[in-house]
């Protein structure tokens, strides 16, 4: 029997809500255009003169304005603001820092551009997520429906990645922006135009006041669900502060070198970081299909194990000629934590937040990431410019991993 034939997969795929399919066709694009953005973007101003700790305070730039924009994003979900116009307004917004980043030459105009960016993410993520479960029925857990979200993501940033680093071989690495601006105008297009989605946003608007009426005792103690979660948003901010090094710091510290390890060329680390996201597009959904009955505490656990594998070994390959061969192997660990995190955690935030602060409770999620790029990037870029390595920080990381693993204990 054929388990991945066509008439397979398009059964799969049918049987999910139009709406939300709609919701996961325009993550997938989004995550094409941000996903070379994102990632290929340290690489294009570290080969104009920029130091680690310029590009980092950019990074920092973009999460800032992302963190203001989430708070103001999150009140408005949970007051009935449509997420399908937040992500409009998130569209537009990425065009014009889009427009600002493709023809920046001094660190002005990339700050500014970083700004608008965060900006855009800070509104579109929050939205994103929680379009996720208003467009599940009661055959879609919304479980699933993160798991496929999450898969759409993996697969459309390994894309973008991939004509990011085509592009770099025809030495127009900025083409990543182009792309960006494209899938922008296209998500605006569909949400605009395809309006069936809006049917069902009256059966989720249903669906959430019985949901509501049924949770009238949890409005009595507004702050336990924030109690509650305190250990997951713990470790997610740990865990988002990961992501963002992997994402800016990694292929800086591919690009200068370590102790023994040669520096990589531009084209080299593109198709390393390359590499690394098409193992995430792999391994997304067949780990999260694997995991998705185990309890949350179990797969924290084994998120925080697989981190610390992972940077073991991207220490270890400093002293290596040949290190980007422990690099490729740190690439499977690593991988499968961020495979297990990313829906967990969004799954864990909706399940255990009252519904009419699940737009908040988002919000506070979406803001690890926020405040995690705020922070990391720059120390970790003045660590760099320190040290001219980034071994002292991978080892530093991998305490901390071993030191949450008990923490991980009290997520449920």
């Amino acid at each position: 029997m054929n388990l991945f034939s066509t008439s397979r997969a398009s059964n799969y795929w049918e049987r999910f809500p139009v709406s939300l399919r709609l919701i996961i066709k325009a993550r997938l694009w989004t995550a094409i255009g941000a996903g070379g953005v994102l990632y290929l973007s340290p690489i294009i101003f570290n080969s104009l003169g920029f130091s680690a700790e310029q590009i980092g305070s950019g990074i920092t730039t973009a999460a800032f304005a992302g963190i203001m924009t989430r708070f103001g994003t999150g009140y408005l979900l949970d007051k009935k603001f449509s997420y399908e116009k937040a992500i409009k307004v998130a569209c537009l917004i990425a065009i014009f820092s889009d427009f600002l980043l493709f023809f920046s030459q001094n660190f002005p105009t990339y700050l500014c551009g970083q700004f608008s960016l965060g900006a855009a993410a800070g509104i579109y993520w929050p939205s994103a997520e929680l379009a996720i479960p208003c467009n599940c029925n009661s055959k879609i857990k919304s479980s699933e429906g993160y798991s496929l979200a999450r898969s759409a993501d993996a697969i459309g940033i390994t894309l973008g990645v991939f004509i990011g680093t085509i592009g770099t071989y025809f030495e127009f690495t900025r083409i990543i922006y182009l792309i960006d601006s494209l899938c922008m105008l296209y998500i605006f297009n569909i949400l605009l135009n395809r309006l069936g989605i809006s049917k069902i946003k009256a059966e989720s608007k249903d669906k959430v006041d019985i949901a509501f009426n049924n949770k009238n005792l949890e409005e009595k103690s507004n702050l336990k669900w924030l109690i509650k979660l305190f250990p997951l948003f713990l470790i997610t901010l740990f865990i988002t502060g990961v992501m963002s090094l992997l994402q800016s710091i990694l292929p800086l510290d591919l690009a200068k070198g370590g102790i023994i390890r040669p520096p990589f060329t531009e084209q080299r680390v593109a198709t390393l970081v390359a590499i690394k996201l098409v193992l995430l597009a792999i391994f997304q959904w067949p780990v999260g299909y694997i995991l998705r009955n185990k309890n949350p505490s179990f797969k924290f656990k084994l998120c925080l194990i697989s981190l610390l594998i992972g940077f073991i070994f991207l220490s270890l390959s400093n002293f290596l000629l040949d290190g980007y061969l422990l690099i490729l192997i740190a690439f499977i660990p690593l991988t499968i934590s961020l495979c297990i995190f990313l829906p967990s955690a969004s799954d864990s935030i909706i399940n255990s937040s009252p519904i009419k602060y699940q737009g908040t409770a988002i919000a506070l999620y979406s803001q690890c990431f926020g405040i995690s790029s705020l922070t990391v990037p720059w120390m970790a870029g003045k660590l760099i410019d320190s040290f001219d390595t980034a071994i002292q920080l991978w080892l530093g990381v991998s305490l901390i991993c071993i030191a949450l693993v008990p923490i991980s204990r009290n997520i449920k």
